[in-house]
């Protein structure tokens, strides 16, 4: 019975770490942002599935989505909310694995003006088969 509570506790404190490491590193500057972690990530995909479209927001995910595509030329970009509240917005964007692309739409997205878009802004990016995650940045908090 020790042999076993000894092993139970071991196996937790290994899994407690492991969840732990990283809670405590700062995010790194990204494409105008700071990078999100792979829990904020995961987060994304779980609110994505799940949301619906509040009121206006069809509307401003229009506005993003003209801005988007007139920076982004010939290219074929999807703009999605996978969240959206009064005080932070969740952007889901599909494009071609390119850097300079996502660079400019990132810093367009969190540098944007648009009225009624939050100031706090996640956004994440995967490749056209939706597949692959290039990028997940996030707007840096206000000092």
């Amino acid at each position: 019975m020790k042999n076993i509570f000894q092993k139970s506790f071991i196996a937790f404190s290994a899994a407690l770490l492991l969840t732990a490491c990283g809670q405590n590193e700062k995010p790194r500057e990204m494409y105008c942002g700071l990078g999100m972690s792979a829990f904020e990530v995961i987060d994304a995909k779980t609110l994505a599935a799940k949301f619906t479209y509040p009121g206006d927001s069809k509307a401003l995910l229009a506005e993003v989505t003209n801005e988007v595509t007139a920076i982004s030329a010939e290219t074929k970009v999807e703009v999605y909310f996978y969240f959206k509240d009064a005080k932070q917005v969740g952007i889901y964007i599909v494009a071609p694995d390119d850097k300079a692309l996502v660079e400019k739409i990132s810093c367009t997205i969190l540098k944007s003006t648009i009225a009624g878009l939050p100031e706090t802004r996640k956004v994440v990016f995967y490749t056209n088969e939706s597949t692959n995650l290039v990028a997940a940045v996030k707007t840096k908090p206000k000092v």
